[in-house]
């Protein structure tokens, strides 16, 4: 449902500290995961680089944040903060594609 989909969107960003995806966004893939006892999101879009990079500027959980590089990929390792109730997860950026993967339990 599309409800659904929004919810879990604004779910994985909140748990991550992230902003609103940027409006050029374009979602690749996306996936739900757990059970009553455990939820994570995974989701993929892509978008231009300046954009990524302003959606990271502004993304509370990129602040501080450096990444391990392998290959061509950056990955960011996603910690809750601020007395938020999830596991955290991490983003992986290579080139103009984002894949977030949150995670609660």
């Amino acid at each position: 449902m599309p409800w659904q989909r929004e919810d879990a969107i604004k779910s994985a960003l909140s748990w991550g500290q992230l902003e609103k995806l940027p409006e050029n966004a374009e979602i690749i893939d996306m996936e739900k995961r757990g059970s009553i006892f455990t939820r994570q999101f995974i989701i993929e879009f892509e978008s231009s680089e300046l954009e990524i990079k302003k959606w990271m500027l502004k993304s509370k959980g990129f602040k501080n944040n450096i990444p391990k590089t392998i290959k061509n990929t950056k990955i960011y390792l996603i910690y809750p903060k601020e007395d938020l109730e999830s596991s955290g997860g991490k983003v992986e950026i290579t080139g103009n594609r984002v894949l977030i993967n949150m995670s609660w339990s």
